[in-house]
């Protein structure tokens, strides 16, 4: 029922032959899914019988920032060729491009034991090359959670060793082994739970137009968007917004938002 209505919602049409190829059910089969759509959408559907399709009618709901937000991530997936594009929302998918970053290599084997250490409550210990530290060092860790900045993964963790809670990215690990049964004690780690909300705002040396711009692109209210983060992303959040301590005094050209509160 999902496909049927966000096929209609972006496409406008969706006949039999869409939820054969989708779902690999029989003609009839889907006969009866359209019928079911059409009694729990009354006047979502209606049959062209000239073009022998059916069409999007008027009682079809409008798309939300969630379905676009849903569809959006699927042209990524696409993009990234994560999915095919006959998997998709869409019959026919636009051309697609990406500007992304390489992304950061990590070993199989070794994610496969921070994954197996999170599940099953247990201690990594691990050979870590620290950016600060010219010689990489033997760590043990109480790995609790997976952390993406947008570039790189890492692993939060406590460290067994300085009683600490850290983020490690897993790119830099090697010789990992899983070890003896150990509490996490995620609820001392109050960067990971504390929540904090950022409001950002066009930059003040944007004239009428480029205000009017961001606040477009950025979907604000009254010239603000507040974001969620945990206080442990705080630093990543904004260093991929470039709300880098001194953004403020970058060209508004330049940098077109800035941070303008942290409350949390």
């Amino acid at each position: 029922m999902a496909f049927v209505e966000q096929r209609l919602i972006w496409e406008g049409r969706i006949n039999r032959a869409d939820l054969v190829a989708q779902f690999g059910i029989s003609p009839n089969q889907a006969t009866a899914d359209l019928r079911r759509f059409d009694v729990l959408h009354p006047q979502a559907l209606v049959y062209d019988p000239r073009a022998k399709t059916y069409r999007a009618g008027a009682g079809l709901r409008a798309a939300d920032d969630r379905d676009t937000g849903d569809l959006l991530r699927e042209l990524r997936l696409i993009a990234e060729g994560v999915m095919a594009a006959g998997d998709g929302t869409l019959v026919a998918p636009p051309p697609l491009a990406l500007a992304e970053a390489p992304m950061r290599r990590v070993e199989a084997a070794t994610l496969r034991l921070v994954l197996g250490a999170i599940r099953d409550g247990r201690a990594l210990e691990t050979t870590y090359r620290s950016f600060s530290s010219n010689e990489p060092r033997r760590r043990r860790l109480a790995p609790h959670a997976l952390v993406f900045d947008g570039f790189r993964w890492h692993v939060r963790a406590r460290d067994l060793d300085e009683d600490r809670f850290k983020d490690f990215v897993i790119g830099r690990m090697s010789e990992a082994v899983v070890g003896a049964t150990v509490a996490a004690e995620v609820d001392r780690d109050t960067e990971w739970s504390r929540k904090l909300t950022l409001t950002i705002a066009p930059h003040p040396e944007l004239g009428p137009a480029g205000r009017q711009a961001i606040e477009m692109d950025y979907g604000m209210t009254d010239g603000q968007l507040r974001l969620e983060c945990r206080a442990a992303v705080l630093w990543y959040v904004r260093r991929r917004l470039g709300l880098i301590p001194g953004h403020e005094k970058m060209a508004g050209h330049d940098q077109h938002i800035v941070l303008v509160s942290i409350d949390g």
